[in-house]
């Protein structure tokens, strides 16, 4: 399922991104971009290397698309587990954000003020939230393992004390198989 142009509009007014001055082509092909289940969180438009982009945060990435006159789509993405940092300045007019992720700085120009400490702020909440996403399958991973080895552990426990059972006079060999049906759910 990929997203329709009409969805990812949506997703943008809810995200409450104002600012998409001179990138309606970039808008355009973010249908063809976008993952499945990827949300915009923020985006606005700037200058990256003397281009005007659009640049969006995601719960996965922050993206930069430049949609060339020449060329086809440019696409420049920072998956939100390599963001070391991200910091803003703002001036009378413009602002800017720096992101870095390892020895890279990627710099986003020309932003409105107001959209500077928005776009800042809403890529470091969206990179803690996304590396927090990546650590909890793992313990919840090992936990649910856990707990199924101790469901395992039970059922063994169960299975020969019915077996004992049986072999006291106590239990039929009907009665048994029914109850071991039963706890392996057969």
């Amino acid at each position: 399922m990929s997203y329709t142009l009409d969805e990812i509009k949506i997703q943008m007014e809810n995200a409450g991104i104002s600012d998409l001055w001179g990138t309606k082509r970039e808008v355009k092909e973010l249908p063809k971009i976008l993952n499945d289940n990827e949300i915009i969180k923020y985006g606005c438009s700037g200058f990256n290397n003397n281009n005007t982009v659009l640049c969006l945060c995601t719960n996965q990435r922050v993206l930069f698309l430049d949609k060339g006159l020449l060329y086809g789509i440019k696409s420049t993405e920072i998956p939100l587990d390599m963001v070391n940092g991200v910091s803003y300045e703002k001036g009378l007019i413009f602002g800017k954000i720096a992101i870095t992720n390892g020895a890279n700085v990627t710099k986003l120009e020309q932003i409105t003020k107001k959209d500077a400490p928005i776009m800042a702020d809403t890529i470091k909440k969206e990179s803690v939230n996304y590396k927090e996403s990546l650590q909890t399958p793992n313990s919840n991973n090992s936990s649910t393992q856990q707990k199924t080895s101790n469901n395992t552990d039970d059922l063994i426990k169960q299975l020969r004390e019915l077996k004992n059972l049986v072999d006291e006079g106590i239990l039929t060999e009907e009665e048994f198989n029914a109850k071991k049906k039963q706890l392996l759910g057969l």
